[in-house]
This record gives structure tokens, C-alpha cells and sequence, in this order.
């Protein structure tokens, strides 16, 4: 009888690492508890149903209501000419004297140019320049109840979201001003003017 010279190698690989050919060993593989059709649908229900949204509390939808009905109240006019409506004008006028008294909320949003500013690769001191006038209902409606809140801190937080949606666009998309009207340029304000020297007396 020949023998298969496979199983000779086979032996002398298995006898090289001191081991003596063995039977292979089955073992049946554990079965997977099955799981029920119903909860399976009950997953997939739950991944796709969108999370609730946040609970508005009425003093945020007495603020929606009043900046709807200025916007319905001017027609045609944009964002920035709303903020110099009689029903504006003296609450911002309010909202920008807090905030221009807390140097914290003032941090918050200078810090948050200058990371812009950054990010697009702008170097020295930079400022916001927003322009309004493109703005859509929706986000008219926003700024709006900000500025009606008289809340330094409701300002702050628009700003900062506006200046946030920007950054892509000013950074990677390589944009001046971003669709949202949200500019960070260069603060070319002029040096203080300085007192000429007095002349002797001749």
C-alpha cells in the first residue's frame, strides 16, 4: 500500500512542533438566541422616529409671536432696517447697554471672532462684519427675539451661532462672506488721534 506523501508531511509538520497528529474535533457552533420579528421592528421604529423636540417655554413663544408680527407689520423690509423700527429700536438700545456691561459675554464673543479669524488665516486683530440685509424670515424671526429678550446673553448666543454656521464657508469653502451674511475681516480702526506738539512761543 502506498502511502499519501501529504500525510507524511502533514505528520512530520505537526511532529516538528512536538505535537502528534490529532482527529480534527468538531464542535457545533452556539445557536444565536433568535430574536423576535416584533422587536426587531420596534428597533428599527425607534432609530428612525426623530427626537422630540425642546419643550418652548411661553415666554419664547410670546417673543416668536411679537417678532412675527413686526416682520408681518413691515413688509418688505429687511433685517436690518426691523432693528430701527419704534418697536425695536429702544430694546436694543437696552440690550446693548447690558452687554456692553458685561465684559464676560463681550469675551465670549471677541474670542469666538478670533477663532474664526484663525480659521480663515487672517492675522491680527479682527472684527465682525454682519450684514442682515439677505436674512430669510426664519432667521429675521431669531434675530429678532433676541433683541426683543432685552437678554445680553440671548444676543450673544445668536451671534455666536451665526458666526459658527460661518466658519466653514470662510475657512475651507475660501468665501469672504458667507451665506448667512456673516463677514470676519481685518479691524483697521484708525490709531487715536494724538495732540500736536505746542509751538515755543517765538
Amino acid at each position: 500500500m502506498k502511502t499519501n506523501p501529504l500525510l507524511i508531511m502533514t505528520a512530520l509538520a505537526l511532529a516538528s512542533c512536538g505535537k502528534a497528529p490529532e482527529a480534527a474535533k468538531t464542535t457545533a457552533a452556539p445557536k444565536s438566541a433568535a430574536v423576535p420579528d416584533a422587536r426587531i421592528e420596534a428597533e428599527i421604529s425607534s432609530a428612525l422616529t426623530p427626537a422630540p423636540k425642546p419643550t418652548v417655554s411661553a415666554a419664547d413663544e410670546a417673543l416668536k409671536s411679537e417678532a412675527d408680527s413686526i416682520i408681518a407689520q413691515y413688509p418688505g423690509k429687511t433685517a436690518t432696517e426691523l432693528l430701527n423700527t419704534p418697536e425695536v429700536k429702544d430694546k436694543l438700545i437696552v440690550a446693548m447697554k447690558k452687554l456692553s456691561a458685561d465684559p464676560v459675554l463681550l469675551k465670549r464673543v471677541n474670542s469666538t471672532v478670533d477663532l474664526a479669524a484663525q480659521i480663515k488665516g487672517l492675522e491680527g486683530a479682527a472684527k465682525l462684519d454682519l450684514d442682515m440685509k439677505g436674512y430669510d424670515q426664519e432667521r429675521t424671526s431669531r434675530m429678532l427675539q433676541s433683541v426683543l429678550s432685552e437678554e445680553p446673553q440671548r444676543i450673544v448666543d445668536f451671534l455666536v451661532s451665526e458666526i459658527g454656521e460661518a466658519a466653514p464657508d470662510l475657512s475651507y469653502g475660501g468665501l469672504d462672506r458667507a451665506p448667512n451674511g456673516v463677514a470676519i475681516v481685518p479691524n483697521t480702526l484708525p490709531a487715536p488721534a494724538t495732540a500736536a506738539p505746542p509751538t515755543d512761543p517765538e
